[in-house]
């Protein structure tokens, strides 16, 4: 069996998907700009509120 690490995402990018999200951008839009799977960017920008 292999084991899978979790990516680790800096604080800019985290901040530049809220920003993108907060900026009328859909949470599938930003995952696709910013190569991350929607579920991660929505559970930062639920966080950020």
């Amino acid at each position: 069996m292999t084991r899978t690490t979790r990516a680790r995402y800096t604080l800019e990018l985290k901040q530049e998907a809220v920003r993108l999200v907060e900026g009328g951008q859909s949470i599938a839009a930003a995952a696709r700009t910013l190569g991350v799977v929607d579920q991660t960017i929505f559970n930062w920008v639920k966080a950020h509120r």
